[in-house]
């Protein structure tokens, strides 16, 4: 007789263990018993018997429509390793699904406890298998009872520990080291690498160019759950600079697919990311979302994304002209007016917005974030970690020996072993002050007066002949503009663009002609400690400006 395996399990965590392989051995042997030839194996990964998704759209699912449809012969023996395996729902859902395959002369074959359930034990005609199958089924769906609410109140009891600070579970984000009742320790590598993918992502860089950045030079923390490669993945990158945990909070998911809960346990895990820096990344990633892929245009319109009509709202969008002799213009015009929706049609010359709001801004949008050189960052911040951490262990090394010389003050060994702690400790401050500098190097921070002439030099760019860098200094500039500039509403009844820069620091209003007018509105006296940007902004406001042009 012909046989089908049939094996499931419940979560995709499941199949890193066991279950299968045990399933396979089971359902194996009752063939081999019985004396069936198997002639096809379909399994269901991740599928929940408690949902009975499986039973319609998963792989056992399609199997019923080939049954339904007359592709398997009658006779053929459906083998599971138990009921379970089938459904945890009411015994009505699994006694309906095996009398209707049943009743196509389907026969089912269970190994724990063994049954044969054909048409005539589904009918009654067999009581002996019927009423055995009756108990089977009860006894697994209270089984499923049991568990379910034993796993219900082992959560509940976790999250009412994760509440009160306690780590109730060894299981932690890659970063960390978890041991249940003590607090997380940090994997001070692993936190540098978290850093570095977050400095990188402020800079400009995109999932696929860090995660090659990534697989060149740190190696994996993880495998992949369906092939065991290990190496770094996009998906993952995504998730650390999407993720709660780096800025310690634990967004609580329970059920059936980790659903999210809603509930949010801030300061569980330790943050290892400050706020400004997770801003900045996930700043960056928002504009390049609206950037428009590669090449863009080679991101002609500064402006993207940020500009608006101020009759009806809508974006306003930069559009080339002829002027019928051979040249073209770049125009900004509100795109609902080009499509007949806005009543309101003009426009104003994209070159003049342009030029204005680079030689009154630019020197206050990039910021020294934008200059950070993302390859030196990463090892520089792995040798600042290493070098405070070897300091930590220094001072114990050190606080241990001076215990030592208060009950033995004469012992010479200890006296030398404690002046060769000391000497290696300064070295390591030494050592920690180099780095430090080297690192903010890396991270872009100069003098007020380096800055302008950085800032010029992306200036030049700008224009530059060499496609690259003139693309890549384009999009470094819409960043930086993208995070100034609050909005730029054009009015095309008056021909007049007004720029407005974030949290109310100021404005300026360019007319058609190009005259610009900047009025700055930071207030005297208002305190801006609490938003970086306009503390940044304020205090390259202040610089001396760039050279004229």
């Amino acid at each position: 007789m012909q046989a089908i395996c049939y094996h499931r399990y419940s979560s995709k965590r499941q199949d890193r263990g066991s279950s299968i392989e045990r399933q396979v051995e089971r359902t194996g042997d009752l063939c081999a018993r019985k004396g069936w030839d198997i002639i096809e194996t379909i399994e269901d990964r991740g599928q929940s018997a408690w949902k009975g998704d499986h039973l319609s759209v998963g792989n056992l699912g399609k199997l019923r429509a080939r049954i339904d449809a007359g592709l398997i012969s009658p006779g053929t023996i459906l083998v599971v390793e138990n009921i379970d395996r089938l459904s945890r729902q009411d015994y009505r859902t699994a006694r309906r699904w095996i009398e209707d395959v049943t009743d196509r002369d389907i026969i089912v074959a269970v190994h724990s406890p063994e049954l044969i359930l054909d048409r005539h034990a589904m009918s009654g005609a067999n009581i002996g298998a019927m009423l055995q199958h009756l108990l089977e089924a009860n006894r697994a769906t209270a089984e499923g009872n049991r568990k379910s609410s034993m796993q219900k109140a082992t959560i509940e009891k976790g999250l009412k520990l994760a509440r009160e600070g306690v780590v109730y579970s060894p299981r932690a984000p890659a970063w960390l080291i978890a041991k249940k009742g003590e607090a997380f320790r940090l994997n001070e590598d692993r936190v540098a690498t978290i850093n570095s993918i977050y400095e990188w992502s402020a800079a400009g860089l995109g999932y696929e160019t860090i995660t090659k950045r990534l697989n060149a030079t740190v190696p994996p923390w993880t495998q992949g759950w369906k092939d065991g490669a290990s190496k770094w993945r996009i998906g993952y990158v995504r998730d650390i600079l999407s993720s709660p945990a780096v800025e310690g909070e634990y967004h609580v998911r329970t059920g059936p697919g980790r659903k999210p809960t809603g509930e949010v346990i801030r300061s569980y895990y330790p943050r290892i990311v400050e706020a400004e820096l997770v801003e900045r990344a996930r700043a960056a990633i928002r504009t390049r979302m609206g950037s428009g892929g590669a090449k863009s245009g080679e991101a002609q319109n500064l402006f993207g994304g940020i500009a608006s009509c101020s009759v009806c709202k809508g974006s306003v969008g930069r559009t080339l002209t002829g002027n019928g002799r051979g040249r073209r213009y770049a125009y900004l015009e509100c795109r609902n007016a080009r499509y007949g929706i806005c009543k309101a049609k003009g426009k104003i010359r994209y070159d003049h917005v342009e030029a204005s709001v680079l030689e009154k801004l630019l020197h206050l949008a990039l910021d020294d974030t934008h200059f950070i050189a993302p390859d030196d960052v990463a090892p520089l911040a792995s040798r600042l970690a290493n070098a405070r951490k070897r300091a930590e262990e220094l001072t114990q090394e050190a606080a241990n020996l001076i215990a030592v010389l208060r009950k033995l003050p004469e012992s010479a060994a200890t006296l030398t072993a404690l002046a060769d702690i000391e000497a290696e400790k300064a070295a390591t401050v030494a050592e920690i002050s180099k780095a430090e500098i080297e690192l903010d190097i890396a991270r872009g921070k100069v003098s007020p007066g380096e800055h302008l002439i950085r800032v010029n030099d992306v200036r030049d760019l700008l224009t530059a002949e060499d496609d690259e860098a003139r693309f890549a200094a384009r999009l470094r500039v819409k960043a930086a503009f993208q995070n100034l500039i609050d909005g730029i509403e054009f009015d095309p009844l008056r021909g007049v663009a007004t720029v407005r820069l974030v949290s109310g620091l100021g404005a300026m209003h360019i007319t058609s002609d190009g005259r610009a007018g900047f009025l700055d509105l930071v207030r005297e006296g208002r305190d801006y400690s609490d938003t970086p940007l306009a503390k940044d902004f304020i205090r390259r406001r202040d610089a001396k400006k760039p050279r004229a042009r």
